[in-house]
């Protein structure tokens, strides 16, 4: 039975999919657990399953990352890892709470099969009208700059060093702009 030292070695030289399906065979577990842990199922709005389909990802992840140098354990390695992919989401579940679409628009929300809230993106084109119309009317041409980069260029969020770039302003001074906009939107929305 090769060690795990061996079968980390091969995936990083020769990208050997055989060791790191023995890699993730053995450590699988242990990513599971502490998983299960870190994310209980009674914890609303955390989604456990994510985390759970990136366990091949993250033991591949680690294999390339690992440092035999620093007296750990792959083990461990593997462990604190999932610890930290938890804690991640858990965090970015409390800095980013996930409101829909009614909500904004201070309605009560409906709830899904699941009991879980639906969540809608502002795909809602009254709102979208609403919103771009607030921002036509502001007179900071850096806010309208933001919030049209931000949120209406592309699917994804577009990064606050990007906008920053573009603008010749901090991230900061970005994020200060969007936020006293955004407190003036939610008075009209």
């Amino acid at each position: 039975m090769e060690t795990d030292l061996h079968l980390i070695n091969k995936v990083k030289k020769d990208r050997d999919v055989d060791s790191l399906k023995q890699l993730i065979d053995r450590h699988s577990g242990i990513y599971v657990d502490i998983v299960n842990k870190y994310l209980p199922n009674s914890q609303e709005g955390l989604n456990k399953e994510d985390v759970l389909e990136d366990k091949n990802f993250c033991i591949y992840d680690a294999a390339i990352k690992f440092d035999e140098n620093k007296k750990t354990k792959f083990s461990t390695y593997i462990g604190n890892l999932a610890r930290w992919k938890c804690l991640n989401s858990y965090n970015k579940k409390i800095k980013f709470p996930q409101i829909s679409i009614n909500e904004f628009n201070g309605e009560k929300s409906a709830s899904n099969h699941n009991g879980y809230e639906e969540i809608n993106v502002i795909d809602d084109q009254k709102s979208l009208k609403r919103i771009i119309k607030i921002l036509d009317k502001c007179k900071d041409d850096r806010a309208k700059t933001i919030f049209k980069m931000r949120y209406f260029e592309s699917k994804k969020l577009t990064p606050w060093k990007k906008i920053a770039k573009k603008l010749d302003l901090s991230i900061q001074g970005c994020i200060n702009i969007h936020n006293k906009h955004l407190t003036e939107i939610k008075k009209y929305v």
